[in-house]
């Protein structure tokens, strides 16, 4: 039975009552519950909440905001606005850990800060404002982004903690907050179902539990009229049971790793949210795929904070992930080794990831007394329906090399134009690597998307076949994917416009990888490298790893020493991941075979 199903087989009383009660049953209490606050672990957070004092707020600028439109920068805006929204969140939860009240007006004032902003919408969304050919948002038509839903989001789990301590403190500054809340995220919801990300054509991605869910917080938590709750409430329900049926059986994320925390892992929040106001009798956990979608993150895993990264999205992601979301979902569905890969976390400095999850997790007993575990790190994680194999040389640990070959499409979510692509990670650094997602500008998900380099397949681990990269699109795939053992066969052909390619790739005690074509095509084969290459000649390359390993690569030396390239990493993104520079291995393949062995 699907998510939806669910919710309307339940009674309807029951349905009426979780929705009454929702506030009650969060299992988030409000500030005038000491018992509760005063037992949390609060040192990190009080005293981020006591630096930020000290300094003055952030301030939202017209001209940062019209930068999208002039030059294409995007974070100009966007950073102040995240560190508002970072900045209210950390004064709410030192307020209600310690009832300090000046905590509760830093937390005030922040709120109000918020519903003075002209947009909640980020300016790369603000598709409304680009119509009119202006670049100054009209509050009387808001478009309801992510940015929206960031910040309803810290208004509506305020609310919640807060309520008593704001309204003897700033009387008014609750009602204010719903006013905000029911013109810029409700009232839109309710009335405009033309929102991309609702999914209605089929195109599901991201923003749609994303944005679901801090809407169902809003609207739990800030709508006082029963009735529009409960029609709120329904179409949540709707939107993420589409998005669930919209996701692959085998749990994979398209995506990739980093996004997935704003995916799949959103859909768990919300359905967590839902669940507990029901008292446990909507139960959603048993529905597929949320077991294999709970499994996502160990499968990507190389180890020492290094992950397979597909698309757009860090090898080296920020670990400061909401870990406690995990671990609920493994104990929700009995998973020993999904509770385990969030373990792994649990003695890392817990940062302000979302005012609703951080809240969540200080009230998470099983998860605060969680033992640290070493990370589960499967032997072998094969996802067909996203053509996606991991496999390393020894199960649970991180010595030698593991090895990650991508299929699909090139019309996924976030896509990159590389198919056929493979990273290689000894000791889990990545040598032969994905660069991943560049800093978000303009173009980023323009129709200049693929000037980008980092999204090319040229700076991708795949050919290039008669003198043509792969380009964009769903009809250039892999024909056929087939895992055999430890490594994969897959037909290349259709993913470039001419040329037969077959390639295998595999794992043993090596990586090895094996192009054959048609005669008659010119086979250029390009491989990203990560590291500092420290011999170099015909049929040979060593590298030292970022982890100081020494990785060699061999190739047929008639075919010379090929051409290697120093580019330097001028992106803030990439360049937290690479350092300052990659390289790049370019080869003239001969006849129609070549042959990789990394060691």
């Amino acid at each position: 039975m699907t998510i939806a199903r669910r919710w309307q087989a339940l009674d309807p009383a029951v349905r009426a009552e979780a929705l009454e009660c929702a506030r009650e049953r969060s299992g988030v209490p409000d500030i005038d519950r000491r018992e509760v606050w005063a037992s949390r672990a609060s040192e990190a957070v009080v005293e981020r909440a006591a630096a930020n004092r000290s300094r003055p707020w952030p301030q939202t600028l017209l001209s940062d905001f019209a930068r999208y439109w002039r030059d294409g920068v995007r974070t100009a805006y966007e950073g102040p606005v995240g560190e508002r929204l970072r900045r209210t969140s950390a004064a709410v939860q030192a307020a209600v850990l310690t009832a300090d009240q000046q905590y509760v007006d830093e937390a005030a004032d922040g709120l109000l800060l918020l519903c003075e902003q002209t947009t909640w919408c980020w300016a790369a969304h603000e598709s409304f404002a680009t119509a009119r050919g202006e670049v100054v948002a009209d509050p009387s038509t808001p478009y309801l982004d992510l940015g929206a839903a960031e910040t309803v989001e810290v208004l509506a789990w305020a609310d919640l903690v807060l309520g008593p301590a704001l309204d003897a403190r700033v009387p008014g500054l609750r009602r204010r907050l719903r006013d905000e809340a029911d013109r810029r995220v409700l009232r839109p919801f309710l009335e405009d179902r033309r929102w991309h990300w609702l999914g209605l054509d089929g195109h599901l991605h991201n923003w749609n539990p994303w944005i679901h869910g801090h809407v169902l917080a809003a609207a739990l938590f800030l709508e006082d009229d029963p009735v529009r709750r409960g029609q709120v409430v329904d179409l949540v329900v709707d939107g993420l049971d589409r998005y669930l049926r919209a996701l692959p059986a085998d749990g994979g994320c398209d995506e990739g790793y980093a996004y997935w925390w704003n995916g799949p892992a959103r859909l768990a929040s919300a359905l967590e949210l839902l669940d507990r106001i029901t008292l446990g009798a909507l139960d959603p956990w048993s529905v597929e795929p949320l077991a294999e979608l709970a499994r996502y993150p160990q499968r990507m895993a190389l180890g020492d904070g290094w992950y397979v990264n597909v698309g757009d999205g860090p090898a080296r992601p920020n670990p400061d992930q909401p870990w406690d979301v995990l671990h609920r979902w493994g104990r929700r569905i009995g998973d020993r080794e999904v509770m385990a890969q969030a373990a792994a976390h649990r003695d890392q400095a817990a940062a302000v990831v979302g005012l609703g999850r951080a809240l969540v997790a200080l009230v998470d007993d099983e998860w605060l007394q969680a033992t640290v575990v070493p990370l589960p790190l499967p032997r072998s994680s094969w996802l067909p329906e996203v053509q996606l194999l991991v496999t390393r040389q020894e199960g649970g640990s991180t010595a030698g090399w593991t090895l990650a070959v991508k299929g699909g499409h090139n019309d996924e979510n976030h896509n990159h134009n590389d198919v056929g692509s493979f990273i290689a990670a000894l000791d889990a650094v990545p040598v032969l690597i994905d660069l991943g997602q560049p800093t978000y500008t303009a173009i980023s998900f323009s129709d200049r998307r693929y000037e980008q380099w980092a999204v090319r397949s040229e700076w991708h681990n795949v050919p290039v076949v008669d003198g043509r990269e792969q380009e964009a699109g769903s009809q250039w795939r892999a024909a056929e994917f087939a895992v055999q053992g430890n490594g994969v066969d897959v037909d290349l052909s259709d993913a470039y416009p001419s040329g037969s390619l077959r390639r295998v790739v595999t794992l043993d005690r090596c990586v090895r990888v094996v192009d054959t074509w048609a005669a008659g095509s010119e086979v250029v084969e390009h491989f990203v490298i990560a590291g500092q290459p420290v011999a170099h000649e015909p049929g040979r390359l060593v590298v030292k790893t970022l982890g100081g390993s020494i990785a060699e690569l061999q190739w047929d030396a008639r075919l010379g020493t090929g051409e290697l390239s120093r580019r330097v990493v001028d992106d803030e993104l990439l360049q937290g991941v690479w350092g300052s520079a990659v390289h790049r291995l370019i080869l003239a393949a001969g006849n129609n075979r070549f042959e990789l062995t990394v060691t």
